[in-house]
């Protein structure tokens, strides 16, 4: 077996690695909100600072894990696991606390937005330490493509699946727990969700712990393909750098902003006579279905077609799927097609768009990164920052111009515009960039020679100012 080849035990292994803050990421964006505000009884605008906060720290500890990562010795239990598992502690540790009722006695110490804050910033920190130590050690694993490829693959297979758990889970308990009181119910829901992603999750960590292993030979096996150690400072040189952090922000863009108002779409665009209000939670399990589906030959086809044809086939996906969203009722009036099979058929290529697209960006990122992993970390890191500030703010930006609130007739074309408009504009400011993306595989040679460049000019300029300096002395 060849150095970088990976057994599929530990494929199994890694690829369940990020499972617990996947599940944990379902619960924070689908009903955080709805929590702080119906259930810890904050007001409106103070629940969204309450998730504003999340993000915020959430961004800025990526990119200091970022640094810190890139610098850690490589040890007994290896360079990223043990920061991996640093946050599969704090998050296990401050996750329940994040949605359960805070004890009446603690009241009197700690002001309630102060109490949820201080838990949310641990778990925050604790969910990015996870998210750059797997990402990182991704590279770290082989140095073959189809095998990059494949490991993201897997690991979005998993992200999906985590999503359907949580979905599902939620379902069962809400039918279970009807009762009169329904902020009790709510509570009482909240409480059992997170012990079971808790308990699950800690399984699922166990087994990549257990299960994976840091390779330093394959470590070793890259610098030595690599001509030089490349640093944060060097990446920072390379403009590929930015372009792809552009396309791994639009894609997440796109698929948050989808996530959080579809549900919405469906159930205020549509009439009920029209659309049975199950779609509602039949319509987000289309996307993570269809999503899961796609996820397998991801490999296959990124090898076939290569980076940028996968990617456009990704991005055609979503803008049919935005067109499908816009103009649901003409095609209803004009064609006879039913509301319900343009639905069904939106959220299946939706699902196969959002999929596709961010397999393909994380693959761009590993081809970025190629050999030099010393410096993964900081690359994921600052990819995960500007993730997260964007997402933030897109949703707080839509959210201050929502205008259901004022004109509850309103409602229905600006979900509509939402959902058609903003992942279609992405989709096509994520292709121009596409576009302009070089071959991958020549960004080593690329900042190598902007490196000598840069060296042979400051040595010049500095021997012609020695020699002017002498010439004026004399």
């Amino acid at each position: 077996m060849e150095i970088d080849d990976v057994l599929p035990c530990r494929k199994f292994a890694f690829s369940i690695g990020h499972f617990l803050n996947d599940l944990c990421a379902s619960v924070w964006f689908s009903y955080s909100l709805v929590f702080y505000h119906r259930v810890a009884k904050f007001s409106n605008s103070s629940a969204g600072y309450l998730l504003l906060i999340g993000q915020v720290a959430d961004a800025l500890v990526t990119v200091f894990v970022g640094f810190a990562s890139d610098r850690t010795k490589q040890g007994e239990y290896g360079k990223r696991k043990p920061w991996h598992l640093l946050g599969v502690i704090c998050v296990l540790s401050s996750f329940s606390i994040c949605f359960q009722l805070e004890n009446e006695s603690l009241a009197f110490i700690l002001p309630p937005f102060i109490y949820y804050t201080i838990f949310i910033i641990i778990f925050q920190f604790g969910w990015a330490c996870s998210q750059i130590g797997h990402l990182s050690m991704l590279n770290e694993l082989t140095s073959k493509d189809g095998e990059r490829v494949a490991l993201n693959a897997y690991r979005h297979a998993w992200s999906i699946v985590a999503n359907i758990f949580v979905y599902t889970v939620t379902w069962l308990l809400l039918d279970k727990n009807q009762t009169n009181d329904n902020t009790q119910m709510n509570a009482n829901v909240f409480r059992m969700l997170t012990h079971i992603i808790i308990i699950t999750g800690f399984f699922t960590s166990l087994i990549f712990h257990l299960g994976s292993k840091e390779s330093p030979s394959v470590t070793k096996h890259c610098k030595s393909l690599s001509s030089a150690s490349h640093t944060w400072r060097d990446i920072l040189y390379d403009t590929q750098f930015y372009l792809i952090s552009l396309i791994w922000m639009l894609t997440r863009v796109i698929s948050n902003v989808s996530q959080v108002y579809l549900p919405l779409y469906i159930m205020d665009t549509t009439d009920a006579s029209q659309v049975d209000r199950t779609f509602i939670a039949t319509g987000p399990l289309c996307v993570y279905i269809s999503g899961f589906i796609t996820s397998f030959p991801m490999r296959k086809v990124n090898q076939y077609l290569g980076r940028k044809k996968t990617m456009i086939v990704g991005l055609i996906a979503v803008l049919l799927s935005s067109f499908l969203f816009w103009y649901i009722f003409s095609l209803n009036i004009n064609f006879g097609i039913s509301i319900r099979f343009t639905i069904l058929i939106g959220t299946i290529l939706l699902g196969i768009g959002i999929t596709t697209v961010q397999i393909t960006s994380s693959a761009l990122t590993s081809d970025l990164i190629g050999q030099n992993t010393e410096s993964s970390a900081f690359v994921y890191g600052a990819m995960s920052f500007l993730d997260k500030l964007a997402n933030g703010l897109a949703i707080t930006f839509i959210q201050q111009y929502n205008p259901c609130s004022t004109c509850s007739t309103c409602c229905p074309l600006f979900y509509r515009q939402i959902l058609s408009f903003v992942p279609g504009v992405t989709t096509f400011c994520t292709l121009l960039i596409l576009i302009s993306i070089t071959r991958i595989h020549s960004s080593t040679q690329w900042i190598d020679s902007i490196r000598q460049s840069i060296r042979s000019l400051w040595n010049r300029i500095m021997r012609r100012t020695v020699k002017v300096i002498v010439t004026k002395i004399v």
